[in-house]
């Protein structure tokens, strides 16, 4: 029996499999590293103890120190949820020697499954079609490059031990090989302990569908159906659905055959996930299989009407697949898009979630979330902060879910891709069906989110915070009142707000407020009516606005627009002026984890200067125009924060 699971992992993932477990009955250990220490998963779980060390997130790859609370919590099994060290068969097999069950497949099959090249093998050995490509033992430059002209470009470099997008690079000629093998070994050694790569021949126009599947320890294996999951940027899904959209019937079956010959082929025991590409002729090919839970399992459990997450657990405890897992039936459709913490041009986001304003969940829209209102979020885990799941009789119902859900989103804090979600939800291509895996990265132009308010928008707002002082809640008596008015004139006001990374000057005087660079003035007037709610007019052009606060940082919502703002102090604002027009300043914290110009080099525009990672994900800060590299003030391994300087350019 299973009467009690440490959850070896955070954040959503964590909080959805304790959800189960109580309405199954099960108590939940949780862990947590220093910096979690009031998650939203750490209060969902009946007990919680901190794993080292200090050291951020490597205390949910802390082995020893998870079998220890296991121990000690007299835990009779651990589910390591996706990601961390639910793919890691050293894991499993030392839960295996400590007699606490492992929810996943053995460690031979984790082992075997999580090296591309020998999944592969094994595959191709099944009659599963495999892509074509090579797993050189020489690692070097000259081998990739050799390699290459066999396959024929475009080629795609993936890490033997990656997974999740990790370690994955397409060049699409000799000219890019150099810098995405280095790129692509960094990203794989930072996230599986292993630089190797292997190179194989890249398919265009091809779609990735997956197949869920499930096995049982007596030979049983079933499939849960498909998933569409080619949405995606830097090969991380965005958007995900089941079933798949126009993919034919034979197509279909013909995928579900090869996934459950696959599983069969490996003998495997719990729930798993065979991905495919697919072309447009209907032609595909394997390319991996993930051992653990995948993070668009909701989709599927919409359809089937199963929890996936009990099936994972009932296995475990050795029972055999239900009978009606042989007869059950996809019903309707579901789409999931994941919340990202990003900004705008997709760099990272990081902050205080200050306000977090999600829609209600129902019947046919799910949110699984990792976080709450007051949280502050690191650039230390996976950007995700919660996924909407929405469910219709039909396509298009589905796909007006999840619109409105994300319409109605209003987070205060750090930016978000929901109006990027939105973009893509409602794209008349992704409306119907007509997309593949490079969809997003070749339209991403289109998909951008807009970034332009008006002035009169701008105006109202920083006249909102400029009078935010006057609404103190204790009536109209004039003692309360902070407007500025003076006997004979009124007193101007200044602020000065941050804005798409430009600095805006406004001045207040009486009922005129001005840009002071943009030379414009309005007519304003406008009163809070609560703690977050402005009523003004601009122009005689009425607006309602919705404001969230934390200190300095303002988050303004009207209509479909929203505004993050910053306070500029007279401080900053000297410093901003003081610095010099040639310096590169850092877009956000992280770990400079490749260094390619010396100080004194010539440099052209648009050349590789330095390499940032953040996020688990690497950022190419690359020269804005030609010139010399006059100072460089960090190195290789060094910490920046958002806005320093990392070096100066010499026209």
């Amino acid at each position: 029996m299973i009467n009690k699971i440490l959850i070896a992992n955070r954040g959503e993932i964590a909080c959805r499999i304790i959800h189960t477990c109580k309405r199954m009955g099960i108590a939940t250990v949780g862990i947590y590293a220093p910096n979690d220490r009031n998650s939203l998963h750490v209060k969902l779980a009946d007990e919680a103890y901190c794993v080292g060390p200090k050291d951020m997130g490597t205390g949910y790859l802390n082995v020893d120190g998870i079998l220890e609370i296991a121990r000690k919590t007299n835990s009779d099994a651990i589910h390591p949820g996706y990601g961390f060290l639910s793919e890691n068969h050293e894991f499993a097999q030392k839960c295996r020697n400590k007699k606490i069950i492992f929810i996943g497949p053995s460690p031979s099959v984790i082992k075997a499954m999580g090296l591309k090249n020998e999944a592969k093998t094994i595959m191709a050995k099944a009659g599963i079609p495999v892509i074509s490509g090579f797993n050189p033992q020489d690692q070097g430059r000259a081998s990739f490059l050799a390699l290459a002209d066999k396959v024929g470009y475009p080629v795609m470099l993936k890490a033997v031990a990656g997974g999740g997008g990790r370690g994955m690079r397409v060049v699409k000629s000799e000219s890019e090989m150099s810098e995405s093998i280095d790129s692509a070994k960094r990203e794989s050694l930072s996230s599986f302990g292993d630089d190797t790569l292997l190179i194989e021949k890249y398919v265009n126009s091809a779609r990735h569908i997956e197949v869920q599947i499930i096995g049982d320890n007596y030979g049983n294996v079933a499939h849960l159906f498909e998933r569409e999951c080619s949405l995606q940027r830097r090969h991380q899904k965005v958007i995900e659905e089941a079933p798949a959209p126009g993919l034919q019937k034979a197509t279909r079956d013909k995928l579900f055959e090869a996934a459950i010959i696959g599983g069969k082929a490996i003998d495997y025991s719990g729930v798993g996930t065979f991905e495919f590409l697919v072309d447009p002729d209907g032609h595909f090919w394997f390319l991996e299989m993930n051992t653990r839970i995948q993070v668009e399992h909701p989709v599927t459990e919409f359809i089937t009407g199963l929890d996936i997450v009990e099936l994972q657990i009932r296995v475990a405890r050795d029972e055999q697949l239900p009978e009606h897992l042989k007869t059950i039936r996809a019903r309707g459709h579901a789409i999931e898009a994941r919340l990202y913490l990003e900004n705008p041009d997709f760099t990272p986001s990081f902050g205080k979630l200050y306000h977090l304003g999600l829609p209600e969940e129902d019947e046919s829209l799910r949110i699984d979330r990792g976080v709450i209102e007051g949280d502050e979020v690191s650039l230390n885990y996976d950007p995700m902060i919660a996924k909407l799941i929405g469910y219709g009789s039909t396509r298009d119902q589905a796909l007006e879910v999840i619109h409105n859900g994300l319409r109605s989103i209003k987070i205060g804090g750090p930016a978000t891709n929901e109006d990027f979600l939105l973009s893509l939800v409602n794209n008349s291509h992704v409306r119907s069906g007509d997309f593949d895996t490079k969809f997003i990265e070749t339209n991403i132009e289109n998909l951008r989110p807009r970034q332009d308010v008006s002035n009169q928008l701008l105006a109202i707002s920083a006249y909102a915070l400029m009078v935010k002082s006057d609404f103190s809640g204790k009536g109209h008596s004039p003692w309360f009142d902070n407007s500025g008015w003076r006997l004979g004139a009124s007193l101007g006001r200044e602020i000065k707000l941050r804005f798409n990374n430009r600095i805006w000057d406004f001045t207040l005087q009486g009922n005129t407020i001005s840009f002071r660079e943009e030379d414009l003035s309005f007519s304003i007037e406008g009163k809070w009516t609560g703690s977050q709610d402005f009523h003004g007019k601009i122009d005689q052009e009425e607006f309602f606005l919705e404001i969230y606060s934390d200190q300095d940082d303002f988050t303004v919502f009207t209509n479909d627009q929203k505004l993050r703002l910053k306070r500029i102090s007279e401080f900053q604002e000297t410093q901003r002026s003081n610095n010099q027009s040639g310096t590169l300043t850092s877009p956000m914290p992280g770990v400079i984890v490749n260094v390619l110009v010396n100080q004194g080099q010539e440099i052209t525009e648009g050349e590789s200067l330095l390499v940032l990672e953040a996020m688990k994900t690497e950022h190419v800060i690359r020269a804005p125009h030609a010139g010399i590299v006059k100072e460089m003030f960090f190195f290789l391994g060094d910490q920046v924060s958002e806005g320093v300087e990392l070096l100066t350019i010499r026209k």
